[in-house]
């Protein structure tokens, strides 16, 4: 059986390997700031402790990282910490803070969790490509989540932060071929370029279009993106595949700037809108779920 000490020092091997993510760090603190701003006192103090046994198991380098985000709480920089671990096996993330991967999850324990953070459904709807695969987002959302209401532990809460926005985020519920013959997928548009400084389609959503490349204070964004976004009842839906479903169907808007180009300020201006909304429905989503648990 691997030792904490020997996981410890994986994880913070795995932390420099370059990857794809799904919104940028602050995109997925901010979604779990305004989660943890509709919590009520009970579930924080709960969400709280979860929060600070993750943080005791955590390696400096990563922690710096955290802390480099202004005006959040711990328990919503802890969101970002799934993206900075993608090359570790799934079941040493669990044995790193103490606790055993949930038995839903253990029929990839011994892979990485960077499968875990998208679903390759294929796009447009006609496509007849199969890209799904297993692991995906939907699968160990909804095992996560179901262990998480009889177990709760650390690692689950956190995963299930980082995954709220990930499902949120059009490029990690789509994939589209890049050859009218044969099936070759874009890897949820990475392959789909554009002129602007984030290269291609997907890492111009994952910077919400540029809104979350500028330095933000995160709890002031938090409050003023649910201002222009009241909590509705849409807005509180549980169901992970809902999720998915409303990020696919932004995909016909998300793909329509063509390869090579440079987003239109109309196109630009009407995907910032997207965006903000989608990070507030994953927040509010993302509270319930936490609520609906603890």
């Amino acid at each position: 059986m691997k030792s904490p000490l020997f996981v410890l020092s994986a994880l913070a091997l795995s932390t420099f390997s370059p990857c794809s993510i799904a919104w940028n760090y602050q995109g997925h603190v901010t979604v779990a700031q305004i989660a943890y701003q509709n919590l009520d006192k009970d579930v924080r103090q709960k969400v709280d402790a979860f929060t600070k046994k993750a943080y005791q198991s955590l390696p400096e380098h990563i922690l710096e990282k955290m802390n480099q985000l202004e005006g959040a709480s711990q328990f919503a920089r802890l969101a970002m910490v799934p993206d900075l671990i993608r090359k570790m096996p799934a079941s040493d993330v669990w044995l790193t803070m103490g606790e055993r991967i949930p038995d839903r999850l253990k029929h990839w324990d011994d892979k990485t969790t960077g499968a875990w953070h998208y679903i390759n459904q294929a796009y447009p709807a006609s496509s007849t490509c199969g890209f799904t695969v297993q692991p995906n987002i939907k699968l160990v959302n909804d095992a996560l989540y179901a262990s998480f209401k009889n177990n709760p532990q650390a690692a689950s809460m956190m995963f299930l932060s980082h995954l709220a926005g990930d499902s949120h985020q059009p490029m990690h519920a789509v994939t589209k071929s890049t050859s009218s013959l044969l099936c070759l997928s874009d890897f949820g548009a990475n392959k789909h370029r554009l002129d602007v400084p984030q290269k291609d389609l997907h890492h111009l959503w994952d910077s919400g279009l540029g809104f979350l490349d500028q330095p933000l204070n995160i709890d002031v964004v938090a409050t003023e993106l649910q201002a222009e976004f009241p909590k509705s009842d849409s807005f509180e839906q549980s169901d992970v595949s809902l999720w998915l479903r409303e990020s696919y169907q932004l995909a016909d808007f998300a793909y329509s700037v063509e390869k090579g180009s440079t987003p239109s300020d109309v196109y630009m201006e009407r995907g910032t809108e997207y965006v903000k909304q989608r990070l507030v429905e994953a927040g509010y989503r993302l509270a319930g779920e936490q609520s609906s648990a603890l």
